[in-house]
């Protein structure tokens, strides 16, 4: 049997203050007296009282909710991502509504019209490419909406991220100090991610005369990686290290070159992307870069409920982010 529930008139009757006051104060309005504020608060957790979240959006208006779309939940670096989004939000009085895209635009379009149908006031999306359709549905109500896990100053829609470009340049770059002339690398479908595609082009401005770097597509899963490193061994000369754009890839390249009886680093280098929770515990441990995954969440957070409070205007924010040397790349002569 449960405690009964009480209501905002029990509430009000209790601390002999007006309704209209208790929901000031449930509301988080920052004008009531911080006396007033916590007998309010005090009184409402007695009789169990939590407002109702519909009939607190209609009385004003708000739902103070923010969604997010994301392409997939499977990859930690995207749960980091969410955790630092609701933990940030919530300290904030809001909540976080989620749905994944599966990198289809059409998908996103879907799910964006059922979470602004839903009362969303703000989005936080992945990377810049989405439809055409999305972005002007959002202008035409007045949704803001920030981009994350990218950087372009130049963009019309505030950026929170990194570089992805100049990220995968100084993987190479590390890798050709390091002693590495051929390089191949592993990454997943361009056309699903304008991050990837931004990745392989750091690649491509860091090759040069004294450094090759093939390019290898492949599925962005372990078996993915497996398949990499199948034909990247039969190049000729074989590769003396592989990037993976992915520590996903990365994963699987490991597995396959282990299964094969190689050595890592000592026949051949490995270096990922993301700094997923595993890849210290990995055997060799992998080098790799670390993105600032639950700091672009709160970030981003940040910005949108102080966009949604006070119409402070969104900026767009280059994170740091840095290489993890480990044991899987060793220097060559």
């Amino acid at each position: 049997m449960t405690d009964k529930v009480g209501t905002i008139r029990d509430v009000a009757r209790m601390t002999g203050l007006s309704t209209a006051t208790v929901s000031r104060v449930m509301n988080g309005n920052p004008k009531v007296n911080p006396e007033m504020r916590a007998e309010v608060l005090r009184v409402a957790k007695q009789l169990n009282y939590v407002p109702n979240p519909a009939a607190r959006a209609l009385s004003t208006r708000r739902s103070k909710t923010v969604a997010t779309i994301i392409p997939t939940i499977e990859h930690s670096v995207f749960a980091k991502f969410i955790t630092a989004i609701e933990q940030t939000l919530a300290a904030r009085g809001y909540n976080l509504v989620l749905a994944i895209s599966n990198a289809e635009l059409t998908r996103e379009m879907a799910a964006a019209e059922q979470l602004v149908a839903m009362g969303a006031e703000a989005f936080i999306l992945t990377g810049a490419t989405h439809s055409g359709e999305l972005l002007d549905m959002l202008e035409r109500r007045s949704i803001p909406v920030v981009f994350t896990s990218i950087f372009d100053g130049a963009s019309a829609v505030p950026t929170i991220g990194y570089d992805n470009t100049a990220l995968a340049t100084a993987a190479i770059e590390y890798l050709h100090g390091n002693g590495h002339r051929t390089i191949a690398v592993a990454h997943g479908p361009t056309a699903e991610s304008d991050r990837t595609a931004a990745r392989c082009r750091g690649v491509l401005l860091a090759s040069s005369d004294e450094i090759e770097t093939p390019l290898v597509e492949v599925a962005l899963s372990v078996e993915g990686g497996r398949e990499a490193a199948r034909r990247i061994l039969e190049m000729s000369p074989r590769p003396s290290a592989i990037l993976c754009l992915s520590d996903v890839l990365a994963l699987g390249v490991m597995f396959q070159l282990q299964s094969m009886g190689l050595t890592i680093p000592d026949d051949i280098s490995i270096m990922g992307f993301d700094n997923l929770d595993w890849s210290k515990d990995s055997h060799p441990s992998l080098t790799t870069i670390d993105l600032p995954a639950t700091r672009m969440g709160d970030v981003a957070a940040r910005q949108v409920v102080d966009r949604l409070e006070t119409s402070a205007p969104m900026t767009s924010t280059r994170l740091p982010a840095r290489i993890v040397e480990r044991e899987s790349v060793r220097r060559v002569t």
